[in-house]
């Protein structure tokens, strides 16, 4: 891996800085893995070119300026396995949510869980925040698990909340609160 500003999670697995020199191995991971992306992500379908990439990189950087945003990318055994996002960050009412995605031939190795459970570690410790809020599609059976591993609480299903491909779609709503994460640590 380039010398990037990195955040250990486990042994194999760390969070990395993103910059505007990582645009093109960032898009390239998305265009590679587009129909596993694309089932449950609609950005992949707006995400046709490096230079969409770089704009949302510019969007989420200026987000971290401005306090509403933060990105990682998540790397595994220094390759760019995915990223992780809070999102919608509020410090006055000390909410935000969490959003992901994981390159397939990297699925099922415990990288998101362990991802979560970071980014809520800082979004806790660090951002002093109250609530996280994790949505996932219900047909999305492997966020749902993450979620429950994780340790948040189902809220509810939001009804036909997404449209995807011209369907609509159910959503399942989950938090987690500050004191629910404390006593689980």
């Amino acid at each position: 891996m380039l010398h990037f500003l990195a955040l250990p999670v486990t042994e194999e697995i760390s969070f990395v800085q993103p910059t505007l020199e990582q645009a093109e191995a960032i898009f390239n991971a998305v265009d590679n893995d587009r129909k596993h992306l694309g089932e449950f992500l609609d950005f992949i379908d707006t995400t046709k070119s490096i230079a969409d990439e770089v704009a949302f990189l510019k969007m989420k950087i200026t987000g971290e300026a401005n306090g509403t945003d933060r990105l990682f990318l998540i790397y595994y055994q220094d390759q760019l396995a995915g990223s992780i996002d809070l999102h919608f960050i509020d410090q006055k009412n000390k909410k935000a949510e969490i959003g992901y995605w994981i390159y397939s031939g990297f699925a099922n190795k415990g990288i998101v869980s362990a991802s979560v459970r970071k980014i809520c570690e800082i979004a806790f410790n660090d951002l002093h925040l109250n609530k996280l809020t994790l949505i996932a599609d219900t047909e999305n059976i492997a966020s749902n698990k993450v979620a429950q591993k994780c340790g948040f609480t189902f809220v509810a299903t939001d009804k036909e909340d997404v449209v995807r491909y011209g369907k609509f779609h159910d959503m399942n709503r989950y938090c987690l609160l500050k004191q629910d994460y404390v006593k689980n640590q």
